[in-house]
């Protein structure tokens, strides 16, 4: 308890400051942050006999951050047509690498690193990206608000009623009861933190956001729980004391954040 304290008072702070700074410093965090999810993902590999390239997936996942910097933005090319091109490429490669019938198109060790990047890689690399949009700012306080009220509310309310498990084979803790009580909490927090930021969009909109999101998240967070449990790991990496890794703080944030980014992006808000 004292590690996750630590850890949030020096985190949470340092958070707040980068978020509010944007711009390349905004952007050089997050490939960093994105390059150590990275290497954890290969890490949990490896746990299990497996050979992906840690400078590979590490390398390539911070050029795909970095991007953002570049990437063309017009009317014909807006910036989320490579950056999404190129998630959906790197994710069937993988698929097909690791789990492809055809024994000569399978390669375990090229597929996992092309998991590390796909995850947390392109998808963290939304996040520059949403930061520069219109009211950006806004936005990225907005995902972290309803992102973090769902994890609370899952946790508070599996804790006092959870009786029913939701995924016992990937992660035993969790019930409908939490699941429900995370959702809700998303949806309240949604309308709350739109409200508060100044954040002009319709009720009803910022209603179904707000419940995609209760969804999407809970799912990043099972996503992750399955990985470390193939992996036979408890924690994702030992970087933040008290809170295990990278990716134990990001599961539930980085689905969510692609969610948002095309909303917004795709002129839905």
């Amino acid at each position: 308890m004292i590690g996750r304290l630590i850890t949030a008072a020096v985190g949470i702070p340092a958070l707040a400051l980068v978020v509010w700074m944007g711009g390349p410093v905004f952007t050089v965090v997050v490939a960093a942050v994105a390059a150590i999810g990275a290497f954890e993902v290969c890490e949990m590999a490896r746990n299990r006999g497996e050979t992906p390239s840690r400078v590979a997936a590490v390398t390539v996942t911070i050029v795909l951050v970095l991007s953002a910097l570049v990437l063309p933005n017009s009317p014909t090319t807006p910036e989320y047509v490579p950056l999404l091109a190129a998630s959906i490429v790197l994710g069937i490669l993988a698929v097909v690498l690791v789990f492809g019938p055809i024994q000569r198109w399978r390669t375990r060790g090229l597929g996992i690193t092309l998991v590390a990047v796909a995850y947390p890689g392109t998808l963290l690399a939304h996040a520059p990206l949403l930061r520069g949009s219109e009211q950006g700012l806004e936005w990225v306080v907005f995902l972290l608000v309803v992102t973090f009220s769902t994890d609370t509310g899952a946790f508070f309310v599996g804790k006092a009623i959870g009786k029913r498990p939701l995924a016992p084979t990937i992660s035993p803790g969790k019930t409908w009861e939490g699941a429900i009580g995370g959702f809700l909490a998303a949806v309240v927090a949604a309308l709350v933190a739109a409200w508060a930021l100044g954040i002009e969009v319709s009720v009803p909109l910022i209603v179904a956001l707000g419940a995609l999101m209760g969804v999407v998240g809970q799912a990043g967070d099972l996503f992750e729980s399955k990985l470390k449990r193939l992996a036979g790991v408890k924690e994702s990496g030992r970087l933040l004391p008290g809170h295990g890794g990278v990716l134990d703080r990001l599961d539930s944030i980085v689905f969510n954040l692609a969610l948002v980014y095309y909303v917004v992006a795709g002129g839905v808000m």
